[in-house]
């Protein structure tokens, strides 16, 4: 079988022109599904906040206000910083928490709950965890599921104005929003929040 002429060659000026399309195959992938890789970032970060902080009521309008950005990593990037602000602006006023029912609490609790020298008393491995159970393993602040060796049980009332190691007084929060209702820290440079959510950036 004798192949025409003409055949050959459109054939090979084909093959000539699809080894750039096969070299290149990823690039032209990534620029066609640019819009795609948006959108199921989008819906990765509304999950994991909704999961992970259910606490706080994000506001998604900086998705909209960032739909002509064509750079799609920087576009990510600028939603992820606009919730993280979120995140840390977000207003809790600490409060008055639940007390533990008497029939669980042991018999040196009422005389460790007075604050001597501000030392911690030496059930406070017992009433920080029991102040972490009784908040049901999450930050109060946000709703973040933590493991103990990662709570701060920090103080509502501070001992220097009266307060106590009685677990009315005291409250279960998680790394980041410690860092935040600390009166002492002036700023916070780096959060978990942030560095997990920048993960999710889907443009590399």
């Amino acid at each position: 079988m004798i192949l025409d002429t003409d055949f050959i060659i459109i054939g090979s000026i084909i093959i000539i022109l699809l080894i750039p399309l096969y070299i290149y195959r990823k690039k032209v992938y990534s620029f066609f599904t640019r819009q795609g890789d948006f959108e199921t970032f989008e819906e990765n970060i509304k999950n994991y906040l909704h999961t992970y902080y259910p606490k706080i009521k994000f506001d998604y309008s900086i998705i909209e206000k960032t739909k002509t950005e064509k750079d799609i990593k920087l576009r990510q990037i600028l939603v992820i910083e606009d919730l993280v602000s979120q995140f840390f602006d977000f207003k809790y006023e600490l409060e008055t928490q639940k007390c533990i029912h008497k029939d669980f609490l042991w018999s040196t609790y009422e005389q460790n709950c007075k604050p001597i020298k501000e030392k911690l008393p030496n059930d406070w491995a017992k009433r920080k965890e029991f102040t972490y159970r009784r908040d049901n393993c999450k930050c109060k602040r946000c709703g973040l599921s933590i493991e103990l060796i990662d709570a701060h049980i920090v103080f509502i009332r501070p001992l220097s104005n009266g307060g106590g190691y009685n677990f009315e007084n005291l409250i279960t929060l998680c790394t980041d929003c410690n860092k935040i209702l600390n009166s002492q820290t002036k700023g916070v440079k780096s959060s978990i929040i942030e560095d997990r959510l920048l993960k999710k950036v889907t443009v590399k």
